[in-house]
């Protein structure tokens, strides 16, 4: 073993060092260096100084551990180490090690080494060279002591011993890779990235399958390739290992060659899980006897025989808490997996029946109780019944605990723990509270009935853990949908998961079902409860003090499973905020707000020019108490549908804009633009800026497919919230366009013109026109324009403003023919329109310009309708 004593006392440091050959010399500056280091000498060989080497600490620096030069060296038993050594040792101000063996570099230093399956000795021993090479050490036998275990085998005591503690087995070409890297002084056996350098579990393996499906066996196939091994048809002699599913064969065939090894499915899962191959003896597959048939002496000897094995059938499934599923009709098994989670009202989940070992159960005997012997009363069957089912629920919840999150988290396992624990924490974080309370709830119900009266309180039982309940279940329902995703995310990406929840599938405390299908119970647990609660109260006599508290207990339930809902809504609500912020560039942080929610995703055009331009595609995000409007992309710099060959250097954009915020408070009236040709689908909101103490109005359209009453009607509902109105029809009032300058038409056709414009302004221009200098030239040019009405009436040097971008609040005393009071549309400080009807405002005569609106501002997006809720690319993202 070489000592590598990397930091020896003053006495052990290296006073000399010889650089042998040409490779070497460029090495003199470095050498020089080195703490403690007061000579060095360069030499062809180093041959001729072997014999003055023992009068001083000396080591000979050679570029090549190979070679006549070397292996002199090597038998004058001189101190020789690598270059790679003295660039470490003078980079990190260390003295030279004091070895005994040559030492290229440090990249397997405090690695203790051990090999197995190797017959090939010429090979074992330049490994074991290179690992002492390289700073490690080499054990003969297994023990606690060593590090890795290199193989090339998948079976014996060592390779075994290796996968008990825990060791990490790797490949010859663990060594030979580290080797290639000689040169890296960082350099590390223990680089994560030569993982991939373990032996795989079914190396030199050859597989046949026997008993799976045509589209399992593929999936097995294909991982047993991945997992470095290979398959062969039945009965083949290069099959090393024959895996038959022992659900469905119970002989092996005669008739076929049979390999070394004959395994059930859950060695192959196995191997998969723990990333190593499993002791086949474990999993060996057993032959099932076929009984010996006796004569029949008699019919009552048959009728015996009948009895006895019924009696072994119903103790082999007694206490499963699986047995009651076995036994239901397929309406039953339809009605109880076919239950949404989304709602905890649902009540059309049949509950679990009651098993007969009940009645065995020791009641106490006192006067006019049923007992054991006695006949049972139907009040006392239906308690057992939800002991019973409460029992079984306990059991579902005690398998997901102990089967799948305690197997899950072993760090003592080989190759650690099979999930991240962030991963385990979303899965099964949620379980625990849920199973505490119930593990009380059924300590109670059994109680309850070993001292069973009919005047005992089973109200009582319910009523004592509602408010446990309460806490415990809201946090699993909130985020069901996400443990889901994240099982399926896992089953996909992480084999060992894949192969464990296989695995699982086996085990009789599984019942077959598998982790998604065990997890949906806690959400069907209280529904069930309910209906057992209901049909107790029915036989529960009028007079019995337990019939006012089932009541309650029933009522509490419902109550919890309201707040589920409720709850749930909430926490979607809030967490579809953070992905709406995400999604929005320059989003006011103040959105994100734990007292709103999101309400709906609206999709729209805008016609009024005063948020952005006139056509442009804006997004209204509808909470409770704001409206986020934003402005929609419909190119995103960075994605993968830009053609443009600059795009992937750029910073990626984000698919919504932010434009403004308007608070419910500052709606003050939402107006339902009347449907005509002209104008369709258009609705309008009021706002009053409460900086400026001025009313603007924002109008917009929607695509024909999307109900505008039920976008209005959200928008005045929330607006009464805040509000504190109760008459939610106060806030809307219906209109005709052309009363508001407000209109549809020749909004594709001036959308596109005013994008081609644009494209030929960019074309032609060499800088940035000055944005105040381009509107006035802007609204000259307008007001000159032909198609405006009435230019002829304009004087020199003014301007006509358009309708859809005139601030209506504006009042000029010269002339007022081109403003517009909101007044009559506008809840004032009252509350109501100060000269109108409810849903019939006053019409005001308007002058001629408002009755054609004008030319409209087109944008230089393109138009894209879109509708109520999530794009058709993501139809759950924000709903």
């Amino acid at each position: 073993m070489a000592d590598l004593r990397t930091d020896p006392t003053e006495e052990e440091a290296v006073e000399q060092i010889i650089l042998v050959g040409e490779d070497t010399k460029h090495l003199k500056d470095v050498a020089k260096k080195i703490r403690g280091v007061s000579n060095v000498v360069t030499s062809q060989t180093g041959l001729e100084l072997v014999k003055w080497a023992c009068e001083c600490e000396t080591s000979f620096v050679v570029a090549q551990f190979e070679g006549e030069t070397f292996m002199k060296l090597r038998r004058a038993q001189v101190r020789i180490i690598g270059p790679t050594v003295l660039h470490h040792c003078a980079q990190d101000d260390l003295l030279l090690p004091v070895n005994t063996r040559p030492l290229y570099n440090l990249s397997m230093k405090d690695q203790v080494i051990c090999f197995t399956g190797f017959k090939n000795k010429e090979k074992l021993i330049w490994l074991v060279d290179h690992v002492h090479y390289m700073g490690g050490s080499v054990r003969k036998d297994e023990s606690i002591r060593i590090t890795h275990m290199v193989a090339n085998i998948t079976h014996g005591a060592k390779y075994r011993f290796a996968v008990n503690m825990g060791k990490p087995i790797m490949s010859e070409d663990w060594i030979s890779r580290l080797w290639s890297d000689k040169e890296d002084v960082k350099s590390s056996a223990l680089n994560p990235q030569l993982n991939v350098y373990r032996m795989k579990p079914f190396y030199e393996c050859c597989l046949s399958f026997l008993g799976f499906s045509a589209e399992e066996q593929k999936h097995m196939e294909e991982l047993t390739i991945e997992n470095g091994g290979s398959f062969a048809d039945l009965g083949s002699k290069d099959v090393t290992h024959l895996v038959i599913d022992n659900q469905n064969v119970k002989d092996v065939p005669s008739d076929i060659h049979l390999p070394p090894f004959i395994v059930r499915g859950e060695w192959f899962w196995g191997c998969i899980q723990m990333a190593a191959c499993a002791d086949e003896q474990i999993y060996t597959f057993e032959k099932l006897s076929t009984p010996a048939r006796h004569p029949r002496s008699s019919h009552a000897l048959a009728k015996s025989r009948k009895r006895k094995r019924l009696q072994e059938l119903a103790a082999e499934t007694e206490g499963s808490p699986f047995m009651n599923y076995k036994r239901r009709s397929s309406s039953a098994d339809v009605s109880a997996t076919s239950m949404s989670p989304d709602s905890f009202l649902d009540l059309t989940y049949t509950p679990d029946k009651t098993d007969p070992h009940l009645s065995e159960l020791k009641i106490d005997k006192e006067e006019n109780v049923p007992t054991t012997t006695g006949k049972i009363s139907k009040r006392q069957m239906v308690v057992m019944e939800l002991l019973q089912t409460e029992q079984n629920y306990v059991g579902i919840l005690h398998t997901i605990l102990h089967t799948f999150k305690a197997e899950i988290e072993k760090p003592d396992q080989y190759n650690g723990a099979i999930l991240a624990p962030q991963d385990t924490k979303i899965i099964f974080g949620n379980i625990p509270p849920i199973y505490d309370v119930h593990c009380k709830l059924r300590d109670s119900l059994t109680q309850l009935i070993e001292n069973w009266s009919e005047e005992s309180s089973v109200g009582d039982c319910i009523l004592n853990r509602a408010e446990e309940l309460t806490k415990a279940y809201p946090p699993f329902v909130n985020f069901f949908e996400s443990t889901k995703e994240t099982i399926i995310k896992c089953d996909g990406s992480n084999p060992r998961f894949h192969a464990f929840l296989k695995l699982c599938l086996s085990k009789p405390e599984c019942g077959r079902q598998s982790l998604q299908e065990l997890l949906i119970r806690p959400v069907q647990r209280l529904p069930s409860v309910v209906l057992l609660l209901q049909d107790l109260l029915k036989r529960t006599d009028s007079n019995n003090p337990d019939k006012m508290k089932l009541e309650k207990a029933i009522e509490k339930v419902k109550a919890i499973m309201t707040h589920i809902n409720e709850d749930k809504r909430k926490t979607e609500s809030q967490v579809v905020m953070f992905d709406i912020v995400n999604d929005i560039d320059h989003c006011p942080a103040t959105l994100l707000s734990s007292n709103r929610h999101f309400v709906m995703k609206v999709d729209v055009m805008e016609l009024s020019g005063n948020l952005s331009s006139r056509g442009d595609p804006l997004t209204l995000f509808i909470f409770s108490d704001n409206v986020e409007i934003c402005k929609r992309r419909m190119k995103v710099l960075g994605s993968s549908n830009s053609r443009s060959p600059a795009v992937p250097h750029k910073t990626p954009q984000k698919a919504y804009k932010h434009l403004d915020i308007i608070a419910m408070t500052s709606i003050k009236r939402v107006i339902d633009v009347a449907e005509a040709e002209d104008c369709g689908q258009a609705f309008a909101l009021i706002v009053r800026d409460s900086a400026v103490t001025k009313e603007k109005l924002y109008s917009f359209t929607m695509d024909a497919d999307v109900s505008k009453s039920e976008v209005l009607n959200s928008i005045c509902k929330n607006l009464a919230i805040v509000l504190c109105r109760p008459d939610i029809e106060t806030f809307l009032a219906t209109v005709n366009g052309e009363e508001l300058g407000i209109t549809t038409k020749d909004l594709h056709k001036g959308h596109k013109a005013l994008k081609f414009s644009r494209r030929v302004s960019r074309a032609f221009s060499f800088n940035k026109t000055p944005s105040k200098l381009k509107r006035a030239v802007s609204g000259m040019v307008h007001g000159l324009s032909p198609f405006v009405k009435d230019s002829r009436h304009l004087q020199f040097g003014q301007v006509r403003k358009l309708a859809s971008t005139f601030d209506l609040t504006e009042v000029d005393d010269a002339d007022d023919s081109d403003t517009i009071s909101l007044g009559a549309y506008s809840l004032q400080d009252g509350g109501s329109p100060s000269s109108s009807t409810l849903g019939s405002p006053q019409r005001l005569a308007l002058p001629p310009v408002f009755a054609t609106p004008s030319a409209p501002k087109p944008s230089k997006l393109s138009l894209k309708w879109a509708t109520i809720g999530p794009s058709s690319a993501s139809k759950s993202k924000y709903l």
